[in-house]
């Protein structure tokens, strides 16, 4: 009989034949920011490397900061249909592009030009094409006009910087094809793994916290001092008669410093600059292999009280789940807090910002979640785009997993009629917060399948399918069988399927290879 579990009922199947294979990018860029004019400057190489068995004499590009530009963008257009407008109703100094690009190959001027519908895709002519096994260096100059931080994730907030989906970026090339796709605040992204060597230049009073390893000694030495700094538990509370001075940026130092952050195994780069930051560092080693990873926890003097245990929430996202989905590669996590419109937090390759929070258990939950997003989208470089499910729906299980362990007696009381009943007497009310959400609408016939594209769902959707049905699912499956089955599973299809882009397909086959006479046989379907 051929076995098949209950959550493959939910996996598209794709049928492709061709052999499993990645490109390779490895970026080195230098950058200037202007704080006065909020001004990226800056210039970028990168070299590609085709693994693929095609010759390619075309490479398609993001030019991400595009999507704030104007009225006829992919998000503007995604943010009218949410209701939002101000993207829309912006004014210039608000908006956001990249411009000055002057793309060459191998030191070679060559063409290149926008996608006919998305300004913030582009294409690149190559001056010669691309054999299999080869390998080119394209290189260009840009400069970035930061968006206000209200619209979506690239942003500023007067003198606080999200630098996020920032840089002259090369769409996937897989089995499938090319994956150019426009910026969208909801539903995610797809890039292909490679190396970061990234300088950044700014005024020397900035506190930057960033994907990668810091290199500088005098500015590790000057981290280290700044983590010890004592604060006032007063800078914690949000009173009115403080307000004015706890959200007052210092003057920038007339002196400047170039900071350096280098990785390997990443597909993404964000950094994000404060001079009002607060910083603790801790340590965590990790489960199976012992070896210890630094923690960051970056945060603004009126959020002080309720981050002053960040480091541990940071410290025990790692551990978990390094216990359960496999050990964190990298030497470093770190979580920033800011102001930010795309959801709660979130996540890029060994860092995450986190929006305001009411209370340290809320903080505590988002932080593993986005520090989550290290596993199901940093190392497991899954489509978010076609299979949001992949990570966002496997970063939710695995996150109702750590509230139950962290919090086990906790719930939630909403003063709504008829909730306090239904809510009554739970023994699991993590996990019943996402059954709530998935019924609210399933129970209308609102409901959508898990199989579609990031784009489809309806904003509620998005978060109670997407979110809290797949780990509804998945809750399921690990009932069915079994934590020491479930964890033999995830652990297998993480360690075939790291710093790669598996497809659903590979994570059911992983599933069904190691859960082999584990659980009872249902019927072909």
């Amino acid at each position: 009989m051929n076995r098949v579990l209950p959550f493959a009922l939910l996996l598209p199947f794709s049928g492709m034949a061709q052999n499993y294979f990645q490109q390779q990018v490895d970026y080195t860029i230098s950058v200037r920011l202007d704080d006065e004019a909020h001004m990226l400057h800056a210039l970028e190489s990168f070299v590609y490397t085709n693994n693929s068995p095609v010759v390619l004499d075309t490479l398609w590009i993001h030019l991400w900061p595009n999507a704030y530009r104007d009225r006829e963008t992919a998000l503007c257009d995604q943010l009218d249909r949410m209701g939002d407008l101000d993207l829309h109703f912006a004014s210039d100094e608000q908006r956001g592009y990249i411009d000055s690009l002057k793309f060459t190959a191998d030191g070679a001027l060559i063409a290149w030009g926008l996608h006919p519908k998305h300004a913030d895709i582009g294409w690149i002519k190559l001056a010669s094409p691309l054999a299999p096994g080869r390998s080119v260096t394209i290189a260009t100059p840009f400069r970035v006009k930061i968006p206000d931080g209200k619209f979506s994730r690239l942003g500023h907030t007067d003198q606080a910087y999200y630098i996020t989906q920032w840089y002259p970026k090369p769409a996937v090339f897989d089995r499938d094809g090319w994956h150019a796709m426009p910026y969208l605040t909801s539903g995610e992204f797809y890039s292909e793994f490679g190396s970061f060597d990234v300088s950044i230049t700014l005024p020397s009073n900035y506190v930057v916290g960033a994907t990668g390893i810091l290199q500088e000694q005098s500015e590790c030495t000057w981290m280290d001092s700044l983590a010890t700094v004592p604060y006032s538990e007063t800078q914690g509370f949000y009173l009115d008669k403080q307000r004015s001075r706890l959200n007052t940026f210092p003057p920038s130092a007339p002196t400047t410093k170039t900071i350096r952050f280098k990785q390997d195994r990443i597909h993404d780069f964000g950094w994000f600059a404060d001079k009002r930051f607060i910083v603790r560092k801790s340590a965590v080693a990790l489960p199976k292999s012992g070896r210890p990873v630094t923690t960051w926890a970056l945060f603004t003097p009126k959020n002080a009280l309720l981050w002053s245990d960040a480091t541990t929430y940071i410290n025990e996202s790692v551990r978990l789940y390094s216990q359960w989905v496999g050990d964190y590669p990298y030497d470093a996590a770190t979580a920033v807090d800011g102001t930010i419109s795309a959801g709660g937090g979130m996540e890029y390759p060994m860092i995450t910002i986190i929006g305001n929070m009411d209370s340290k258990e809320s903080l505590d939950n988002v932080i593993a979640h986005e520090v989550g997003h290290n596993w199901f989208y940093g190392i497991l470089g899954s489509n978010e785009r076609d299979h949001a499910w992949m990570d966002e729906g496997m970063n939710s299980f695995v996150e109702l997993r750590y509230m139950r362990k962290r919090y086990p007696t906790s719930g939630f009381n909403l003063d709504i009629p008829g909730f306090k009943k239904l809510t009554e007497g739970t023994t699991d009310a993590h996990r019943l917060q996402s059954e709530l959400g998935y019924r609210f609408n399933a129970r209308r016939n609102l409901d959508q399948a898990l199989s579609l594209t990031s784009n489809d769902y309806t904003t509620v959707n998005y978060g109670t399918m997407v979110y809290m049905k797949t780990a509804m699912v998945m809750d399921h499956l690990l009932a069915y069988l079994g934590e020491e089955t479930m964890d033999k599973c995830i652990h297998a299809y993480y360690e075939e399927w790291k710093f790669k882009h598996p497809q659903p397909k590979d994570m059911r086959k992983a599933f069904e290879r190691e859960s082999e006479g584990s659980y009872l046989g249902v019927r072909d379907v």
